[in-house]
């Protein structure tokens, strides 16, 4: 196992005992609660994915509000300050680690035999399959198989870093319907 593999099962591992401890307070952004023998997509560089999902899912109608069980925190959209409006500068760090929690803590075991996989059969996740719009998303599909958005998404999960498309993505939004 890699250095930085052990460390982020480490890290999540950590996260996660002290949130079963019940240190992490009801409706704070947080590691997901349970096993510890979880795998997380990496931590660095999450902010190409998080800037990329900002604009086609952290909206302030969609997952960019408070009541979802994935929240996008960013400057775009639902800020961890109350006093900052989503026109008001850039994401924070403390917004890009809120959302790598709630976005790693939708479905952290599925997620981490995807990650153990090495990225293999994405779509086994509800991040990909609402996203691609295969399974019942109220936002419909938001990304097609190989666009910037998808590569973006499926490199991270597979431990890369696809920082041009994850650029790319930050900056359009939706794909058109076929």
């Amino acid at each position: 196992m890699s250095t930085e593999k052990a460390a982020r099962r480490l890290m999540l591992g950590a996260w996660v005992l002290l949130a079963c401890l019940g240190a992490a307070c009801e409706g704070e952004v947080g590691p997901p609660r349970g096993r510890l023998d979880l795998e997380a997509p990496p931590r660095a560089g999450f902010e190409g994915v998080a800037d990329a999902l900002q604009p086609h899912c952290g909206t302030l109608d969609c997952h960019g509000q408070f009541m979802r069980n994935l929240r996008l925190y960013g400057g775009r959209g639902l800020r961890l300050d109350a006093a900052a409006t989503p026109s008001e500068g850039e994401t924070t760090p403390a917004e890009y680690e809120a959302t790598y929690w709630s976005t790693i803590s939708l479905e952290p075991e599925t997620l981490s035999e995807v990650v153990a996989s090495g990225g293999a059969q994405p779509e086994r996740t509800i991040l990909v399959r609402k996203a691609r719009g295969t399974t019942r998303h109220k936002g419909g599909a938001l990304m097609k198989p190989g666009d910037d958005l998808d590569r973006c998404m499926l490199a991270w999960l597979a431990g890369d870093n696809a920082r041009d498309a994850c650029f790319n993505a930050s900056r359009w939004g939706a794909p058109e319907a076929p």
